[in-house]
């Protein structure tokens, strides 16, 4: 191996701790694809500055709990250990995490009430709901529409997602912006365009800038694609043999 894999070997243990197992591997069959790889690394993650490190860390190991390898998240525990952040505010981004994807659920009222539902039973839903929504409307600027759907299905359904989601959606830790970037980056690696509208809004209204959006994505954009990568070591380590 030449002095690339030197370069990025040092650079890696400074800045990580260890060379990455995916790295190593691609530099033993492909020098150009380990580059790109560590280079992808920097570009999309490690080397963005608008959103702090923290943030980013938390948003690499979040989007891989939501979408795995459970090896990915490990490897963005480690570096948030390594980078000092506490337990709570890892808690945080997990139950932010959570969050994220049981709103997903709601996707499935349109076949819901479309089924059971009828016209007459959707407005006596609604009524029932009347209060709940004008107060989720005060708070948030907005009623997404699946609360909508669900307020049209069931009481108790929209009673126990906004008490979910107040809770897990309070941190004991981080700031509401970094909790609100947190379940952006799930909702956008699991294509929920309904919580991306709904917590993009948030973490704006919570101080947000559009450059601190482009690391939200940047980032995300290399954890989704970056399972290829991590599913792909024991491929990786086969070919090498």
């Amino acid at each position: 191996m030449g002095n690339n894999y030197e370069e990025v070997k040092k650079f890696a243990e400074q800045s990580l701790g260890e060379m990455p197992q995916v790295i190593e591997l691609l530099f033993k069959l492909d020098e150009g694809a380990a580059m790109e790889q560590f280079n992808q690394n920097n570009l999309l993650y490690l080397g963005r500055t608008s959103l702090s490190l923290k943030t980013r860390v938390l948003i690499a190991m979040s989007v891989a709990l939501a979408n795995g390898p459970k090896e990915s998240a490990m490897i963005h525990f480690k570096l948030a250990k390594r980078f000092g952040i506490e337990h709570a505010e890892i808690l945080d981004a997990i139950r932010a995490t959570k969050m994220a994807l049981m709103s997903s659920t709601l996707d499935s009222l349109d076949q819901l009430l479309e089924t059971y539902v009828s016209n007459e039973d959707r407005e006596a839903e609604m009524h029932k709901t009347q209060l709940l929504l004008e107060n989720l409307k005060g708070e948030a600027g907005l009623i997404p529409d699946r609360v909508l759907k669900a307020s049209q299905f069931s009481e108790e359904l929209v009673k126990e997602h906004l008490r979910e989601k107040k809770a897990m959606l309070k941190p004991s830790k981080l700031s509401q912006k970094e909790v609100y970037a947190v379940a952006l980056a799930v909702s956008i690696s699991i294509k929920d365009k309904d919580c991306q509208a709904v917590y993009l809004s948030q973490f704006k209204k919570t101080g947000g800038t559009r450059q601190e959006a482009e690391d939200i994505l940047t980032t995300t954009r290399f954890l989704v694609g970056n399972r290829a990568s991590v599913n792909g070591i024991d491929i990786l380590r086969n070919m090498t043999k």
